[in-house]
């Protein structure tokens, strides 16, 4: 999948057919009331980023939000204009080439009936299609984290990308949420989500070891919801190390900025460079991101 390009006034026509404005809630935008079967990873073999005629160096992004109750004005704010933005972001800074993009919805593979849901990878409008039908599940089990690790198993098992197996450039892998991670991805769960058949359990670390041979993975830890009482970005940290960064929900405005950035120092640009070609909040929300990575890694990133 992946061919065309994204143009902006086609998400324009898109957000005008569905009727999505500013005042929209969650319910309003993301109408499914149940997971659509084309969403469903159950039986999927391989999602896959390919380059094309259109695309002749795609370059493979995960987006993988978390749906559960706390994180509506998340999904809101992807819909509403954040998407949109970071699409005119890469295609005017340019940190990878060809994007082509792939949503995921997370939830608990313990609790939820759907505790993830994927779309295709796409590079024209049909990115935001396919986002809009998402069924925003809103459960999440208030058993102290979320399954964002399904999201690792997901693309280290089930996707095929042209930017590392032709190229040796890994794609990227960001996924959002307020909680924990949970530490263990049972063989029940691998069973019941995926249909794969699995003959041990994983734990966090591996799975994210695993995926990491051909992606830069980033967590953002959003500074609100259970971050508090899960004490959830320390958590993150001995998990990830520094490529777990956290950001305030008042900063979700610079979202668009944060993700390019990340994707430039993950490719090696220097910290003055990316901070430079921002202005105002993003400028200090970017350096303050930036100056934590490079802090740990330094201006090279590890690889694995």
């Amino acid at each position: 999948m992946g061919h065309g390009s994204y143009q902006s006034k086609d998400w324009n026509n898109l957000r005008s057919a569905r009727n999505i404005n500013q005042n929209s809630t969650v319910n309003d935008i993301y109408r499914s009331r149940q997971m659509r079967p084309n969403l469903d990873p159950n039986g999927v073999k391989y999602r896959e980023s390919c380059d094309s005629m259109d695309n002749p160096a795609s370059t493979a992004i995960i987006f993988g939000l978390d749906v559960t109750g706390s994180m509506g004005y998340l999904s809101e704010e992807i819909a509403k204009g954040a998407l949109n933005r970071t699409m005119l972001e890469i295609y005017e800074k340019e940190p990878v080439t060809n994007p082509h993009i792939m949503f995921q919805a997370i939830g608990d593979s313990k609790t939820d009936d759907a505790p993830l849901q994927v779309t295709q990878f796409e590079a024209d409008i049909r990115i935001a299609e396919q986002l809009l039908d998402v069924w925003f599940e809103g459960r999440g089990g208030g058993n102290g984290g979320e399954s964002y690790l399904l999201s690792w198993y997901f693309a280290d098992k089930h996707t095929k990308i042209d930017c590392y197996d032709k190229r040796g450039e890994k794609g990227f892998l960001f996924t959002i949420g307020d909680e924990r991670c949970h530490k263990l991805l049972t063989k029940a769960e691998i069973k019941r989500v995926f249909g794969d058949l699995a003959f041990r359990d994983y734990s966090a670390e591996a799975l994210y070891e695993k995926a990491s041979r051909r992606y830069e993975i980033f967590h953002i830890v959003m500074k609100a919801g259970a971050y508090k009482a899960q004490n959830s970005g320390e958590d993150w940290k001995q998990l990830i190390g520094s490529r777990a960064v956290e950001l305030d929900p008042n900063d979700l405005d610079v979202l668009p900025e944060v993700f390019v950035s990340l994707m430039q120092a993950a490719r090696g640009m220097e910290t003055k460079a990316i901070t430079a070609q921002w202005s105002g909040k993003a400028a200090d929300v970017v350096a303050e991101i930036i100056k934590g990575i490079r802090k740990e890694e330094g201006e090279g990133f590890l690889t694995f």
